[in-house]
């Protein structure tokens, strides 16, 4: 899942229970309790537990070492050729292998081996189990960049999971289509799958038969993002940082946490933390013989370098990945990695290399119907037009990013449509529906995550941000965004008007933006909004403001914000229409913001 997919790119329900057939399950399965894995076993040990037990651990061991996992998989592959294993461990080893493929970064096979375990599944007459199967396949073609394909899956995957009363099934399910929901900008939505993922958790963790968990560790780093989107920093930093305390937390995983902490602290302009952080994922020995998380972790390495501005260091490490996506023909993260090249070629004052690169991976994600990333793509070029002075061109490129966002929101229409169909109940009815007294579980303890879930939500780190006006931020980790999405439907009902102004932060320090947006806060009404978008735009929400009204905001503010810039402040404004989004708001008013920009070089007053 890591996981993620995490964007990147985060519902509903369980069937009533069928205690029968669950009674039905424990008499005619003869599967040891799970063991409690908490540290890595000897050889020796490994031997000794039984086959169940062997599985669980590997499921544990697998994100960390994926490459000793696969040694003690086929191993267990010549055990079944000797002595076949029942049908239910026969498919638990299936499982195993399908998520140590995506840990390995080897998600074709993982996508070959999740159909033939869903087939399986239907030849033993265990349809129970072919959720779990459904969700490796969904996330395998998360990573491989069909997300269309990838929501689908996942999405009959839930439902099979309901109507199977399967709670393991069924949070996987819920955690890949909240970090599915997060990458597409559904911020809201994610919020809430998430929130029900963790009152799922601990009713999951009690199943019997035991499949696959998502652990805690997982839920702690999706909350941690969901809280620092709420702003609250401090607490998200503090969720991040127990997964460092983890007993799972080994390996890949803990290089990926410390890159992910990295990413947090480069986010809130505190440049020693993160590359401490950086540092720190340097130290952790990861398995020499992984090339492809080793190629992973220099894309990661690369892109925290670029922002520390240690461009040599940056090059070096994404070039390495690089050649090594080249290789493999792995052309999408190739094409990823070209993109962080040329954003280290931008700062190296290279233009013409930076130019010709984003020419050809913006051919290649055209040719390919990678939207998302086109849409990411023609950003860095708006980006450095402006920046340039070249309005009219940075112009250009933000219409060609919204076309690349329309057909991307047409890729995904046919899953969203899927989803309609499948006549989800509400969220909210979840818990309901679902609670420990009435399952026939015994309580397991053994954890699977996915190495390459956890590299995908490390890349897509939601950077939105408001002023939170509570400390208590288990209440308001959905506030910001559903306050949002209250003021913009309160607007359109009532029919008052409302206007946004996007101001854009990237010639700010970054202790400098903090300053700004508390004054800004201080100028501003009880019912205006500020929001962080992303890391370098700040957008303010003006309810019952018209664009007459805006303009008198806009005086009022320049004064305050101009000090703490080096250029001519600028900002952008939308008024809403009665089918606007807050993602459509942003769009026009980035193309307003622009417009301005190109009429001021014309000499245009």
């Amino acid at each position: 899942m890591l996981l993620l997919s995490v964007p990147s790119r985060i519902y509903r329900l369980m069937s009533p229970l069928m205690t029968i057939f669950f009674t039905a399950i424990l008499l005619t399965t003869n599967i040891a309790p799970a063991i409690s894995a908490t540290s890595e076993m000897s050889q020796q040990d490994f031997e000794a537990k039984t086959t169940n037990q062997k599985l669980d651990y590997i499921a544990w061991l697998s994100p960390q070492y994926p490459n000793r996992a696969k040694t003690l998989i086929e191993q267990l592959e010549v055990s079944h050729q000797h002595n076949s294993f029942s049908d239910t461990l026969y498919l638990k080893l299936q499982l195993v292998s399908c998520f140590n493929f995506i840990d390995s970064g080897q998600n074709e096979h993982a996508v070959e081996i999740a159909k033939q375990g869903a087939d399986n599944t239907k030849i033993m007459r265990m349809d129970q189990a072919k959720p779990y199967f459904l969700v490796c396949e969904a996330s395998a073609y998360d990573f491989l960049g069909k997300y269309a394909l990838s929501t689908l899956i996942n999405e009959e995957a839930i439902k099979l999971a309901k109507q199977y009363n399967q709670p393991q099934a069924l949070l996987l399910g819920i955690v890949t289509r909240s970090l599915q929901e997060n990458i597409n900008g559904n911020f809201t939505q994610a919020s809430e799958s998430i929130k029900v993922a963790k009152e799922l958790y601990p009713i999951a963790k009690q199943q019997l038969p035991f499949w696959y968990m998502v652990p805690a560790p997982y839920l702690k780093m999706i909350m941690s993002n969901l809280l620092y989107s709420s702003g609250d920093e401090e607490t998200a930093l503090e969720y991040a940082k127990e997964i460092l305390n983890d007993p799972q937390t080994n390996g890949a995983i803990a290089i990926v946490t410390a890159f992910y902490l990295a990413r947090i602290s480069l986010s809130l302009g505190d440049l020693a933390t993160a590359e401490q952080y950086l540092n720190q994922s340097k130290q952790i020995s990861p398995e020499a013989e992984n090339q492809h998380n080793q190629a992973s972790f220099n894309a990661q390495t690369a892109y925290i370098e670029l922002h520390l501005g240690n461009l040599d260091a940056a090059e070096m490490a994404i070039n390495k990945s690089l050649r090594h996506f080249i290789d493999t023909f792995d052309d999408l993260k190739a094409m990823r990695a070209k993109r962080t090249l040329s954003q280290i070629y931008f700062a190296q004052h290279k233009d013409s290399e930076a130019l010709s690169l984003m020419t050809e991976i913006i051919k290649q994600a055209e040719n390919s119907a990678q939207y998302f990333d086109l849409i990411e793509f023609h950003q860095i070029l708006s980006d450095y037009y402006e920046q340039q002075g070249q309005f009219e061109l940075a112009l250009k490129q933000q219409k060609l990013k919204f076309n690349a966002g329309q057909k991307a929101n047409e890729q995904l229409s046919n899953s969203r449509i899927a989803q309609i169909k499948a006549s989800r109940e509400p969220i909210e009815n979840l818990s309901n529906e679902i609670n420990a007294s009435s399952l026939m579980f015994q309580a397991q303890n053994v954890a699977l995550l996915s190495l390459g879930i956890f590299i995908l939500l490390a890349s897509f780190v939601a950077f939105i941000y408001r002023k939170p006006k509570s400390n208590t931020p288990s209440e308001s980790v959905n506030d910001p965004l559903q306050q949002v999405d209250a003021i913009l439907s309160k607007a359109k009902q009532s029919h008052y008007p409302l206007t946004l102004l996007l101001l854009d932060t990237r010639q700010m320090r970054a202790v400098d933006i903090a300053i700004v947006q508390q004054k800004i806060q201080h100028t501003l009404r009880e019912q205006d909004k500020i929001l962080r978008i992303e890391d370098d735009r700040m957008a303010i929400l003006l309810p019952f403001a018209s664009e007459e009204g805006a303009q008198k905001v806009i005086s009022q503010l320049t004064p305050i914000i101009q000090p703490y810039l080096s250029v001519k402040l600028n900002f952008g404004s939308a008024s809403l229409q009665q089918l606007d989004t807050l993602e459509s708001l942003l769009k026009r008013a980035e193309l307003n913001k622009l417009g301005k920009l190109q009429k001021q070089q014309q000499g245009v007053k």
